[in-house]
């Protein structure tokens, strides 16, 4: 199969075979590298493992002349035909010499399971760079090194360290950056009977980027629900936009480690690239539609939910229970995720009544009580009327004890579902699962149908509040923007911090409005220039060392007349040798601060918050990737923990939203359309009903 990530330019000739991550998942030749059939070697794992494929693996060996009876290949230069795939298990100083090989041999890609490369230091890193450069110079694509493997689950394929396959015919597939997330998916498989397509371990990722893995996913039709477990997304950018062209087609759930000190080190020293994502990153997720888990277990959780049955269309879930306590408390936990359970109407709860026993609860969640004789035929009534009620969004049978030990109960519940699903009824049902450990042979049955079963209702309520998020998404993410051009005639910025008129200047060409200012050198200029700008006014310390000017007493507001201006001038300019003052019309509003910053990973990104100076200590921000369309920037604002007083909270004139989310949209424009800002802080922007003006700003150019 050949993808829009392995299709030639135009005018390239096409390769006889498959290329890219094609050959790694997809290969009709692979060879060894590293075989062997002596017990406890690696290279006798592999060729053990690589025995269902069902093309052709080549043992490739200087160590022996036949490997399990078949011929052995000194080198890959010495095998005969094509090659698509070399899996090489070598120690790493031979890795290099192995991959100049692949590179004369025509070989399309390589899988380097060997570690002691970049994550062992300055001398791995080396030979790292010696082994791509080699591969480079024949266009094998690398995937690794100090990696766990790949697997696709359907041709079969296992290319990698764990003993036999994952379930196949599911349509997760997990891209892992730990091997042992990667050799945990097999007794995953088998615990919770969880299918999957492929599992792609990436290593150091010294070649292939996860951008590059997200876009082959993207377009592979057995990869319905993409996962991947990272440890670092250094072209966290890229895997921005392209999760912004998948999401509204297939969920891309992400777990993210090295969120702490302690993990981004451990990260470090695991594959030799830094963690670090911080509020930028998370913000990137959620705006491209990524579902973030906390934990790899979360995230298998979201996957199951969301590969097995459709995405909730709205937050409203419908709970059957036996018992009382464990339907509030899976109540209780719905609620923390933003979902509702919402009291059914009089007449569905007539309709119950009318099936249920005299006791029981038809409100929601509905409780049957310890009815054991009849649990076989009200959970797959309840399920079946629920879903198609109108009334809710989702449906979660809780099985506990009894209820779970009866195989009547889960087939029941298993042959409503396929009711439900024959008959185009798009609710999701999903089951938590609070039973002894015998009756898992019912979940298991439930799983293999497609009705996924979440131990306990924390699980439960945490992988369908990831699903609703998801479902509301996928209709909001769209491309982005394009970037918006530089202002004609722009010149190259100086690095530093931008004086206040050249700072007011570069932002009046991207339309964000600054209030008029005047910079003066005297005491009598301000005075000059505050009847020329019209009482009142505010006069303001400018000097490099005043970043922060209101805590060093660089703010006077409430200036009437020449002589309060004259005598506040004077004492601003003697707070620091050399400085200036500027001077104001005053103006009010809801303070806002807006903000951008390029960010290592994720590059241009934009804040918003509540507060003005005050903005550190509330901690009321939100930010996103620039460009920002304007209903991103919208969303933005309507983020804010506070944004009700900037609709008209306690009385208040509501502020104009849309002119505020201009100038969000234009300070991101900014970033993209000039390379060399590194920083730009408004605080505030005063929002009115009127509109929304800067009354100081601050613009930060680097040095390269």
């Amino acid at each position: 199969m050949l993808t829009d990530l392995d299709s030639p330019e135009q005018g390239e000739p096409v390769a006889a075979g498959p290329v890219g991550l094609a050959a790694v998942f997809e290969p009709r030749r692979v060879a060894l590298v590293g075989a062997s059939d002596q017990p406890g070697k690696m290279g006798e794992l592999f060729w053990r493992n690589l025995s269902s494929f069902p093309g052709e693996v080549i043992p490739v060996t200087a160590s022996a002349a036949t490997v399990d009876g078949r011929p052995a290949y000194p080198t890959l230069s010495d095998v005969d035909g094509e090659i698509d795939l070399a899996v090489v298990v070598v120690p790493a100083p031979a890795v290099p010499g192995v991959l100049r090989d692949a590179a004369a041999k025509g070989v399309r890609a390589a899988v380097v399971i060997s570690g002691g490369f970049a994550e062992t230091g300055p001398e791995g890193a080396r030979l790292q760079d010696e082994m791509i450069a080699a591969a480079h110079d024949g266009g094998v694509r690398v995937v690794g090194p100090n990696c766990f493997g790949i697997q696709n689950c359907d041709l079969p394929l296992n290319a990698s360290m764990a003993a036999g396959e994952p379930l196949g015919g599911g349509g997760i597939t997990l891209a892992t950056q730990s091997g042992a997330y990667g050799m945990a998916i097999y007794a995953l498989g088998l615990d919770e009977r969880t299918r999957f397509a492929k599992v792609y371990a990436a290593g150091n990722k010294a070649d292939i980027a996860d951008a590059e893995v997200l876009r082959y996913l993207r377009a592979d039709p057995a990869s319905r629900t993409l996962c991947f477990f990272l440890e670092s997304l250094p072209d966290g950018r890229a895997f921005y936009e392209e999760a912004r062209l998948t999401t509204p087609h297939k969920p891309v759930i992400v777990a993210k480690t090295g969120r702490s000190a302690a993990g981004a080190r451990a990260a470090l020293s695991h594959t030799g690239a830094l963690a670090g994502r911080g509020a930028v990153g998370r913000a990137a997720f959620a705006q491209a539609g990524i579902i973030e888990a906390r934990t790899g277990l979360e995230m298998m959780d979201v996957a199951r939910a969301l590969d097995a049955q459709p995405p909730p269309a709205g937050p409203r879930v419908a709970v059957i229970t036996n018992s009382g306590g464990t339907g509030v408390e899976l109540a209780d936990l719905l609620a923390e995720e933003g979902l509702e359970v919402p009291e059914l109407s009089a007449a569905l709860q007539r309709e119950l009544r009318a099936c249920l026993p005299a006791f029981a609860s038809a409100r929601n969640p509905v409780d049957m009580t310890p009815v054991w004789t009849r649990f076989a035929e009200l959970y797959p009534m309840l399920v079946e009327r629920l879903a198609r009620s109108g009334e809710v969004d989702a449906v979660v049978p809780v099985l506990l004890q009894r209820s779970a030990v009866d195989e009547q109960v889960a087939i029941g519940v298993r042959d409503a579902v396929a009711r439900l699903r024959a008959d185009g009824v798009p609710v999701p049902v999903y089951v938590c699962w609070v039973a002894p450990r015998a009756a898992r042979p019912n979940a298991d049955l439930l799983a293999e149908a497609g009705v996924p079963c979440f131990d306990w209702p924390e699980r439960s309520a945490r992988a369908l509040g990831h699903a609703a998020r998801y479902g509301r998404a996928r209709f909001e993410v769209r491309p982005p923007r394009p970037a918006p051009p530089r202002p004609a005639g722009l010149p190259l910025l100086a690095p530093g911090v931008l004086d206040p008129g050249a700072g007011g200047a570069l932002l009046g060409a991207f339309d964000i409005p600054t209030v008029e200012s005047v910079i003066c050198e005297t005491a009598d200029g301000a005075a000059a220039a505050a009847v020329g700008l019209g009482f009142p006014v505010v006069a303001k310390a400018l000097h490099p060392e005043l970043v922060h000017k209101s805590d060093r007493g660089g703010v006077r507001v409430g200036l009437v007349d020449h002589g309060d201006v004259q005598a506040a001038a004077s004492e601003l300019l003697d707070l620091a040798p050399g400085g200036r003052v500027l001077v104001q019309r005053q103006a009010s509003g809801i303070e806002v601060v807006v903000g951008g910053i390029r960010d290592p990973q994720f590059g241009p990104a934009v804040m918003v918050g509540l507060g003005g100076v005050l903005v550190e200590v509330l901690g009321d921000v939100a930010f996103a990737l620039a460009p920002l369309r304007a209903d991103e920037a919208r969303r933005l604002v309507e983020r804010l923990q506070g944004f009700a007083a900037l609709t008209g909270a306690r009385g208040r004139e509501a502020v104009d939203l849309d002119a505020l989310a201009r100038v969000v949209c234009a300070v991101g424009d900014l970033l993209v359309a000039v390379p060399e800002v590194a920083e730009l802080d408004l605080n505030p922007v005063l929002a009115t009903a009127a509109g929304c003006v800067a009354v100081d700003w601050r613009v930060m150019v680097s040095g390269t």
